[in-house]
Parts: C-alpha cells; sequence; structure tokens
C-alpha cells in the first residue's frame, strides 16, 4: 500500500484585530488577485487565470463568534510548540491537558 502524504493548503491564519478580520492564506508571499464576496462577509480573492485561491477573509470575526458561542466564552491563548505544531500540521500530538473554557 502507498502511504499519501497529505498537506496542509493553508500556509498562514492571522487575525486583524482592528479591522475583526479573520485571514486564511493559502500562499507563502501576497499576490494581485480578483476578489468575490462568496457568503455574508466571507471574501475570496483569487487568480484570475488559475482560480487557485489567495486568501479568504471572514469580516466581523468578533460578531460572529459572540452569535455562534454567547458571553460564555472564554478564550485562553495557547502558545505552546507540541500545541501549534500540530495545529499546522508538522507534528502529530496529543494534547496534554483541556483548556480551560470558562471553568473555574
Amino acid at each position: 500500500m502507498v502511504k499519501q502524504e497529505t498537506t496542509n493548503p493553508i500556509k498562514d491564519i492571522s487575525f486583524d484585530k482592528f479591522g475583526d478580520i479573520l485571514t486564511f492564506s493559502f500562499t507563502e508571499k501576497p499576490q494581485q488577485a480578483i476578489a468575490e464576496e462568496a457568503g455574508d462577509d466571507v471574501w475570496v480573492r483569487y487568480d484570475p487565470k488559475t482560480n487557485q485561491v489567495i486568501t479568504v477573509d471572514v469580516l466581523n470575526m468578533s460578531s460572529r463568534v459572540y452569535k455562534a458561542f454567547g458571553e460564555t466564552l472564554k478564550y485562553t491563548e495557547r502558545t505552546d510548540s507540541d500545541f501549534l505544531e500540530s495545529l499546522y500540521g508538522l507534528v502529530e500530538t496529543k494534547p496534554k491537558k483541556l483548556m480551560n473554557h470558562g471553568k473555574s
């Protein structure tokens, strides 16, 4: 059996807290693209020659999260390397402990 190697098409994820925009980047470096609204405040930028998606922007991210989870959602940023590497698919790891979601 041949093992298929999977790659993560997402190259970067960033959040602009002042603009309240979550951006998924699918290329290593920025490039010119055409932007179209794909849904309610979701914009897709793509290369018109190849149709390759360059970025996906989700506008008004904070209000979307609030609407989905309410005011009880508490966010605690994790910065340990094992967790970050597992997010980007660099290594497979099991969480060492569960995140505290508003529990004391």
